[in-house]
């Protein structure tokens, strides 16, 4: 059974309790004149940021079911060297709409109002991108429909400043990912390409965090 509590020191998150949480990332890139894996970059501009709501409640002690509704953005302008076709600059633009179940796991310290949490998270995608090639003598134009369902685990921890409100930071440790596409390529619309992909990241990036604010009740 829960152990329900009101006393303002006393952090911890116990059965019954509900909260709300707005969360936040960005991922910010520029290069110049870099030797990548596959390719020579001239100029790289790339900007990418998600904003995330959730709500939820507190199954048990330490353990909370909730779900999240986000949006995100992508944004890149690349030029870079390519053997067959020369100097190409590309420019992308990606948005998407997701929802998100959660499992949030909480390991109190001391009285918790210093705790690690655990999200286990079901990813659930749908947006649209559209990207033009800018070739030496040609401009091609793909524009594409995509869902993506994907599970993650990202560990993070959760400082309040008093019994409601709390400053939450996490990072993706790791993720299985299947993505579903539909390009149309200049305009073609009847030869569509459908393009499926999996995947499991195992890449900790410290340089994308999740930073938020969390209201407990």
């Amino acid at each position: 059974m829960g152990q329900e509590t009101d006393e303002p020191n006393d952090f911890r998150v116990t059965k019954g309790r509900y909260f709300g949480s707005l969360t936040f990332s960005l991922d910010q890139r520029e290069a110049e004149n870099e030797d990548q894996l596959l390719r020579y970059v001239i100029d790289q501009d790339r900007l990418n940021y998600r904003i995330r709501g959730s709500a939820g409640y507190a199954i048990r002690d330490n353990m909370t079911l909730g779900v999240g509704f986000g949006y995100g953005r992508q944004r890149e302008d690349v030029t870079f060297e390519d053997e067959d076709e020369g100097q190409i600059t590309t420019k992308r633009v990606e948005e998407g709409v997701a929802i998100v179940p959660t499992l949030r796991t909480f390991v109190p310290l001391g009285k918790g109002q210093f705790q690690i949490i655990v999200l286990t998270e079901l990813n659930l995608t749908y947006g649209e991108s559209l990207q033009r090639n800018f070739l030496a003598n040609d401009v091609d134009k793909i524009q594409t429909d995509f869902f993506e369902a994907g599970l993650g685990v990202s560990p993070g921890v959760l400082l309040f400043f008093d019994r409601n409100f709390a400053f939450e930071v996490t990072v993706g440790l790791a993720g299985l990912t299947t993505r579903f596409e539909e390009q149309i390529v200049n305009n073609d619309r009847d030869n569509r390409t459908r393009i499926v992909e999996s995947g499991i990241d195992l890449q900790i990036n410290l340089l994308r965090l999740d930073l938020g604010i969390a209201y407990y009740f």
